[in-house]
């Protein structure tokens, strides 16, 4: 078990700060202070930007605690995010073309990559789309820690937003 840890640590760290040089120069660089829409959405000088390769609980969506009660993770997740971010520059190298008024971005706030920190502390899933295995990698710490999300029953973001 503290092998486990100390190996969670190692990748985590090594994660954090190698993908935060993801936004490269030849993206369009957002930068600013950031406000927070939901757990995997921010906004910088009224752009709203959709954090890549994430999918965090969206608000309104509710876990299943081991004890049968609901609690409101998609509020959490977007809570945790505004923590993570308060008070830090946000830098977000864009990626393709915006879609329905979101643009989508590498983001890190003073070298946290944002969407990396969501995996790692269990607040998001890897986008469905997304075919990047340091995600998957952070995802599945996250899920066998129980961090976040991980420690409860939950429909998967883009399942809950069709039921809904």
């Amino acid at each position: 078990m503290a092998y486990l840890k100390e190996a969670t640590a190692c990748l985590l760290a090594f994660c954090m700060s190698w993908s935060a040089h993801s936004v490269v120069a030849d993206e369009p660089v957002l930068a600013g202070a950031a406000s927070v829409i939901d757990g995997d959405t921010i906004e910088i000088a009224g752009q709203r930007i959709r954090i890549m390769d994430v999918d965090a609980p969206e608000r309104g969506q509710h876990c299943t605690a081991a004890d049968r009660s609901l609690w409101p993770c998609g509020d959490a997740a977007a809570d945790a995010l505004a923590t993570v971010m308060h008070g830090k520059q946000v830098s977000c190298g864009t990626v393709g073309k915006p879609s329905r008024g979101l643009q989508l971005a590498r983001c890190a706030a003073e070298g946290v990559d944002l969407a990396n920190w969501l995996l790692a502390a269990g607040w998001a899933v890897p986008a469905r789309n997304c075919k990047c295995e340091v995600a998957r990698d952070l995802a599945r710490l996250a899920e066998a820690g129980g961090h976040g999300i991980w420690g409860s029953a939950f429909q998967l973001p883009w399942d809950w937003r069709v039921l809904r």
